[in-house]
């Protein structure tokens, strides 16, 4: 047999065993595979609820978006403006990257009339992840996976 009869039957039979395999796997679901990684949506500022909560030094205080917190042994108050950012890997998501969650607290020293915004990072990679304000010191501790809802401890600074 001459080399080039022997290569057109070699491709024939290669052609068949391909064409066997693939009749059987179309009779079979193909396993689902997980959509491309994106970043979570950002979460729209709601209104505000205008809760009140009261924290002591050394506490950790949970807030949703618009909520606020008076520290109990200062003239100061934490309030969680919004979520300005979150590029964190969506639940069921398998992502090369963690993500990061940045929101927007606003703090207030209302009898000396002081107050500003600060924007505090989940993994401190983007940017910072405490703030200090009138000798206290706020650290964003966890942001919840919608992002409506912040965990901070409030410590002396």
């Amino acid at each position: 047999m001459d080399l080039k009869k022997l290569l057109v039957v070699f491709c024939a039979l290669a052609g068949l065993a391909c064409g066997a395999g693939s009749s059987s796997a179309r009779e079979q679901p193909a396993p689902a595979q997980p959509p491309a990684a994106q970043p979570a949506p950002v979460q729209r500022p709601q209104p505000a609820s205008d809760a009140q909560d009261s924290v002591e030094l050394g506490e950790t205080v949970v807030l949703k978006t618009g909520d606020t917190a008076e520290v109990a042994s200062k003239d100061v108050s934490i309030r969680f403006a919004r979520l300005m950012s979150d590029s964190r890997c969506a639940t069921g998501m398998v992502c090369v990257w963690e993500g990061e969650a940045v929101v927007e607290l606003t703090l207030a020293e209302p009898g000396r009339g002081e107050r500003t915004t600060a924007a505090l990072a989940s993994t401190g990679r983007g940017g910072r992840q405490s703030v200090e304000f009138a000798a206290c010191r706020v650290d964003l501790v966890a942001v919840s996976s919608g992002g409506d809802q912040v965990t901070l401890r409030v410590s002396k600074a």
